[in-house]
């Protein structure tokens, strides 16, 4: 039994190495979750945040303290304080999307329940546009009841609390975290799951595919151990190339503070991690098994890993897409890994984590057995 661990661990490095020899795959594995993490962060920059203009006419205790709210809302508007023919001009040449204008006369005519401010948009997107106007309605309730802005928003009142409203409905918030998590963050994190994905499907896809080029899987049925040893040597290799590039990702993500989950779900997010890796390791021996070319087998694991990603809730909550992608992603493994991810990572308990990593290990189970089944055949076939 010994002898047959050692020839695993053996068998293992081996693949290890190999792999972390092959500089190109490395590339090819790192640079699509790395491309998507800047293009998410260039789309949450874009699309987030929209240049406007503020014109502040009124100089009363109301109108200074509107110009405040608007200025300290960095969340959803890139502000600038102009004058008003300088912010005209700006809408004018699409320097700005909307202009702001705190009349000169809003003291005075708030005192009489008659108070406006003036929004000036550029209406072309209407996506854009609605997030402006939500954005200027949220500033503006502030004035009246600070708990239904954002400084309420991240400093709101505690469970069971609730605050006065000048309006008929006052709002009793619950809130499921101690902390906001920004947009970018949010969107970001799941890409670990999109860098397991791409590791493990192409490193045991591509040393797959390199055996039954090279002919050296008749050299491995050929050799002492026992089929069953190469077989969970060949996954042990994957899990542990997927490992060594993740390991720092995950060292770097805590140390600029990334990835700050709570310190007891440490041990189920690395369970999760390790159950994914599992899983494309076994869809990456199917691939690899599938063609002898290396440029064949880079594609489709590729290809693999980012439309898992996508139909995995990737950019969005599963939750918010259409009925039809909902069905779809329940036989998606990477909406259950992501899922489990986001629960690790953004909540203080593992609500319904227990059923995402069964869910996700069910899955893993398939793919490798699978692919062993398959790489089993391949070595009979040699």
């Amino acid at each position: 039994m010994i002898a047959s661990l050692r020839a695993v661990l053996a068998i293992a490095a081996l693949d290890v190495a190999v792999w972390l020899r092959s500089r190109w795959a490395l590339a090819a594995a790192l640079l699509p979750p790395l491309g998507m993490a800047v293009l998410v962060g260039l789309l949450t920059v874009a699309v987030g945040q929209q240049p406007v203009a503020l014109v502040v006419e009124g100089h009363g205790v109301l109108a200074t303290r509107l110009a405040r709210l608007y200025v300290a809302d960095r969340d959803a508007y890139l502000l600038s304080v102009v004058d008003r023919r300088t912010a005209e001009d700006a809408l004018r040449d699409q320097r700005v999307a909307a202009v702001i204008v705190i009349p000169a006369d809003f003291d005075e005519r708030a005192r009489t329940g008659d108070a406006r401010v003036v929004l000036e948009l550029n209406n072309v997107d209407i996506d854009v546009a609605d997030d402006l106007r939500r954005a200027t309605a949220r500033s503006v309730a502030e004035l009246d009841a600070p708990q239904l802005g954002l400084l309420g928003e991240l400093h709101g009142p505690t469970e069971g609390i609730v605050l006065p409203s000048p309006y008929r409905v006052a709002i009793a918030e619950r809130d499921l975290r101690d902390a906001n998590v920004g947009f970018l963050q949010y969107q970001v994190v799941p890409i670990l799951i999109m860098v397991v994905i791409g590791v493990g499907t192409l490193s045991n896809a591509m040393l797959a595919s390199r055996e039954r080029e090279r002919g050296t899987a008749r050299l491995l049925l050929m050799a002492p151990p026992r089929r069953w040893v190469l077989l969970a040597g060949k996954l042990l290799g994957a899990l542990l190339s997927t490992g060594a590039v993740l390991g720092p990702l995950l060292a770097l993500g805590a140390a600029a503070g990334a990835l700050r989950p709570p310190p007891a779900h440490w041990p189920a997010l690395l369970a999760l991690l390790a159950v994914t890796s599992a899983m494309a390791s076994g869809l990456g021996l199917l691939i690899g098994l599938a063609s002898r070319r290396p440029r064949v087998v880079t594609m489709l694991s590729l290809n693999a890993a980012i439309v898992l990603f996508f139909l995995g809730g990737g950019f969005t909550t599963v939750a918010f897409m259409p009925d039809w992608l909902q069905t779809v992603s329940l036989a998606v493994p990477t909406s259950y890994a992501i899922e489990a991810l986001r629960q690790a990572l953004f909540y203080p308990d593992l609500a319904g984590f227990g059923r995402d990593l069964a869910a996700v290990a069910a899955f893993a189970l398939v793919t490798a057995g699978l692919g062993t089944a398959a790489l089993g055949r391949s070595l009979g076939q040699t």
